[in-house]
């Protein structure tokens, strides 16, 4: 089966464990101390991934939910709702690649622009969401063109920014070990359990019992957090073996 592999993705932590205590014990027999496998970063990258999906996706829920009461909610929303988020994917993921290959300066560089572009973004559609929504409604009044503005307005840019971080998640592991196929199946895959993730969590239990308005400053806040330690993790040394 192709994609996320739960035996390989957990076995491959308890590897790591296990090679850590192996060093420490050599470590301390011969008072050589050399850096460890730490099984920490590798844990923690992959949460982040996971929330890079539950990001995404749960704000596709959080954007119907805006839309809903200047456009509705019938079929041609969702149309172009599921358009403007999967264009978004297409193009940040090929920003993203652009990023994985350019040197380190203007990588790093590039990463902490997107960061601050998508942060900046989810706040603009936090904030000035409702008053955009009803100024586009009243200045188009073809709902097809309102919509296109509106998605393009709202939700194209956090997306696409958000989106650009998953190849560079793949580059991260396979330039530490991990063959470039295994590397892109782990990240999308875990990616994609983010994605169920937050479907689920939004739908069920978020948008039951909270303002869309809250939601949305939620996501800024957990974005800002996530999107920060990401990128410190991708500057990160390569102290430890991801294969």
């Amino acid at each position: 089966m192709l994609g996320f592999q739960p035996v390989d993705f957990f076995g491959g932590l308890f590897n790591d464990l296990a090679e850590s205590d192996r060093l420490q014990n050599i470590a301390l027999a011969t008072g050589h101390f050399t850096t460890p496998n730490y099984p920490v970063p590798l844990v923690l990258f992959h949460v982040m991934v996971v929330l890079l999906g539950i990001l995404s996706m749960g704000f596709q829920l959080l954007a119907s939910r805006l839309l809903n009461p200047y456009f509705g909610s019938s079929l041609i929303v969702w149309a172009w709702l599921i358009s403007t988020f999967l264009a978004a994917f297409s193009l940040g993921s090929i920003i993203g690649g652009w990023i994985s290959n350019a040197p380190a300066p203007q990588r790093e560089r590039a990463q902490w622009i997107v960061a601050v572009i998508a942060v900046g973004s989810l706040a603009f559609t936090a904030f000035f969401g409702r008053a955009m929504l009803g100024l586009i409604e009243i200045s188009f009044t073809e709902i097809t063109t309102g919509l296109l503005v509106a998605c393009l307005a709202l939700f194209f840019l956090p997306v696409t920014t958000l989106s650009s971080f998953g190849p560079q998640c793949v580059e991260f592991l396979a330039s530490r070990g991990t063959p470039p196929g295994k590397a892109s199946g782990l990240v999308y895959g875990v990616s994609t359990l983010g994605n169920i993730a937050g479907v689920m969590l939004t739908a069920f239990l978020l948008i039951p019992h909270f303002p869309v308005s809250t939601l949305l400053y939620l996501w800024l806040g957990v974005a800002l957090v996530n999107l920060t330690t990401l990128i410190l993790l991708l500057r990160s040394p390569s102290h430890f073996s991801t294969a």
